[in-house]
């Protein structure tokens, strides 16, 4: 009788080129946010960029904040559109919601059996849903060196360029002069920047999930025809 011969192994999976280039962009803002040096050459060379396109020579501080915010913004909205699987998220939450609500109801009628399989369904379910929760993640690896880059732009935009002139005063509400340097748990000139990027981040989500949700829904109906 034949000796049976060892099964070979199963190739390694190549390494994704995906994957390496999210770590290092990740590595490569980690560098930035620690070295101040390299930092500062990089808030530099976005000055070069920004500086003539928004910058207005310092004249309009809160209009350079809104266009950079926006910019940002828009960006990491699309970047993270991209890595998103929203149609898939949003079935496995429906999912996940059912489970729930089957195994409290479960619970209540003391069905204890019917309860260990709804559990057992919603932990499978869990493990599935991992990939699409932590996908937008990946997103942070390209955006989180844009937004180190532009901060250390507008640090300087603010404390330098909107010093010299004499622009670092701005008008509330509920004051005429807010000093844009002044320290509310943060500077003044990013919770300005908060406030005017995070809506336009909203509306460019919102419109995006609409926008796929109805691409997905007429390549139904074609299926279905």
């Amino acid at each position: 009788m034949a000796e049976d011969k060892p099964r070979a192994r199963p190739p390694p999976p190549k390494p994704s080129l995906s994957r390496s280039l999210l770590i290092m962009m990740f590595l490569l803002s980690m560098f930035v946010l620690i070295d101040p040096g390299l930092r500062a050459a990089f808030g530099i060379a976005a000055g070069a960029v920004f500086g003539p396109t928004i910058g207005f020579g310092a004249a309009y501080p809160v209009i350079t904040l809104l266009l950079a915010g926006s910019l940002t913004t828009v960006i990491s909205s699309v970047v993270r559109h991209y890595f998103t699987d929203w149609v898939r998220m949003t079935r496995m939450n429906k999912q996940l919601g059912a489970l729930r609500k089957a195994t409290m109801d479960a619970v209540r009628r003391g069905n204890t059996s019917k309860v260990e399989k709804l559990r057992e369904m919603q932990a499978n379910l869990q493990k599935d849903s991992l990939d699409v929760q932590f996908s937008p993640m990946k997103s942070m690896a390209v955006t989180f060196l844009m937004f180190i880059v532009v901060f250390a732009w507008l640090g300087s935009f603010v404390y330098v360029e909107v010093v010299n002139e004499g622009r670092v005063y701005f008008a509330v509400p509920w004051q005429s002069n807010v000093d844009l340097r002044a320290a509310y748990v943060f500077p003044a000139w990013i919770l300005l920047y908060s406030l005017l990027a995070i809506p336009i981040g909203q509306v460019v989500a919102r419109i995006l999930k609409m926008v796929t949700f109805q691409r997905r829904l007429r390549a139904m109906e074609v299926e279905g025809t």
